[in-house]
């Protein structure tokens, strides 16, 4: 099969486990930064953590006992996030405030289904690229996925939600769980890190959608009697 997607690492992943298979796939989703992703939940009434592009609103926060983390509009792979006592921390383009969390997973959803789950468990392992201390749960701070992980009902209907309100046809779902069971989207990915379980998830639903494509364009253009 033939793909034609924006990101090479994930396309390069992707072909090699579809060799042999019939058809195209071309999807280039719009890009929507991290910050404009946060003002498409809060109006369409999904959960998420509150933010601000006010500077001294997170002041504001800060002063109130809050942990607040200054973000980039664009980013990746939470390289930008730094907290209060960053001196970068007042230049950047907008402050989300840190919600406790009792655990933290991602749901991959293509074409309004689940496909894939795992829960951010820390493995001592790992290497760590990032050990500033910060509350935050990626590979880079040594955390991996469970994919034995059942997630709520909640969290998944929450995860479609996400990726529906940004109009993708996929998305990788970040969900944040407070002690209390309540989620939160934190962010949607269209260029996720895949280990093979999840690239061989999405390469079946790739193979689905362009079967279920064919079987669309052949009910719509019926091969007419000789």
């Amino acid at each position: 099969m033939k793909l034609d997607i924006p990101n090479e690492k994930m396309r390069r992943k992707l072909e090699g486990l579809l060799t042999g298979i019939p058809g195209n796939f071309r999807y280039y989703p719009k890009r929507v930064s991290g910050l404009d992703q946060l003002v498409v939940f809060r109006n369409s009434g999904i959960s998420c953590p509150e933010f601000t592009v006010r500077l001294e609103e997170a002041r504001k926060w800060v002063e109130d006992g809050h942990q607040v983390f200054g973000r980039n509009k664009m980013h990746e792979k939470g390289t930008d996030i730094v907290d209060q006592g960053s001196s970068a921390w007042q230049r950047k383009d907008f402050w989300t405030k840190v919600i406790p969390k009792l655990r933290e997973y991602r749901i991959h959803i293509f074409d309004d289904r689940c496909i894939q789950q795992g829960l951010r468990v820390f493995d001592p392992k790992a290497p760590r690229e990032r050990d500033d201390g910060l509350p935050i749960w990626n590979t880079q701070t040594g955390y991996k996925y469970d994919h034995t992980f059942e997630p709520p009902s909640a969290g998944v209907e929450l995860a479609r939600r996400a990726v529906r309100s940004l109009e993708y046809l996929w998305g990788a779902v970040d969900l944040l769980e407070d002690e209390s069971a309540r989620c939160y989207v934190l962010e949607v990915n269209t260029a996720p890190g895949m280990d093979e379980t999840t690239a061989h998830a999405y390469a079946d639903a790739i193979k689905r959608c362009v079967e279920r494509s064919k079987q669309h364009a052949a009910s719509e253009n019926p091969r007419q009697p000789s």
